[in-house]
């Protein structure tokens, strides 16, 4: 049996391999962040600190080592499913910004529209009290909305028709999606803040990529008239 995957949407999970040696420092600097922010952002957050989101702005060593790791994770994934994409020939773009939800912070429904991927890393996550609450896990929903309710018959017994995905994330890990899939947090039910950071990224045409090829082809044309006309047309002129 041929099972072919049509209009699927890849999810990526990594890990931080160096996540132990570098905590410290990042947690230092994302909280020296938020006693400095006077910025207010409200965005998909509700009871929780959003940072501006100039994260590849920052000179501060910790969060400049998870930019360049997000960088490297988001190039790995788009070869994974686009192996002849050239990604050379084009300027990577991104945002990324800082998440900490206290107690009962959580983030509502959103997508990331004008971008190609998000991505979230995880900082810090509370312990739960409860290992079988879903307290700060993150849900990813299918955007075919009316998958489950087709196919109610086999909705509960194959993902494939699932209307969600439920994933309980472990500090160090990254998670890597398409900016169109739909998602949200859980609440945190515990008494320590839950951290972490997200990005959005995209690539777009290098500055002036499209003047440069105009150049070209009015120089070649240039360097052609300057050869004269060719042999049938010296022949017509005799």
């Amino acid at each position: 049996v041929e099972v072919n995957h049509f209009f699927s949407s890849p999810v990526f999970i990594l890990t931080d391999n160096n996540f132990d040696a570098n905590i410290d420092v990042l947690l230092s600097e994302i909280y020296q962040w938020r006693e400095d922010d006077e910025d207010d952002v409200v965005r998909s957050n509700n009871g929780g600190w959003h940072s501006p989101t100039d994260m590849f702005r920052k000179k501060q060593p910790g969060l400049r080592r998870i930019c360049q790791l997000m960088i490297n994770c988001f190039a790995k994934c788009t070869e994974a499913i686009a192996p002849e994409f050239k990604p050379q020939e084009l300027d990577m773009k991104g945002e990324g910004w800082v998440n900490v939800n206290p107690t009962h912070g959580f983030n509502v429904p959103h997508d990331h529209p004008g971008y190609t991927w998000s991505g979230v890393y995880y900082v810090s996550l509370p312990e739960k009290k409860d290992p079988t609450s879903r307290s700060g896990s993150i849900e990813l929903l299918d955007p075919r909305t009316n998958t489950a309710a087709m196919a109610t018959d086999i909705a509960r017994s194959s993902t494939y028709f699932s209307p969600k995905r439920t994933l309980t994330p472990k500090n160090g890990m990254v998670v890597i999606f398409p900016s169109y899939l739909r998602h949200w947090v859980y609440p945190n039910e515990e008494e320590e803040d839950r951290i972490s950071m997200a990005f959005n990224f995209k690539y777009s045409p290098k500055p002036n990529a499209g003047q440069v090829q105009v150049q070209a082809k009015q120089a070649a044309a240039a360097s052609a008239n300057k050869k004269g006309p060719s042999k049938s047309k010296r022949k017509k002129r005799k």
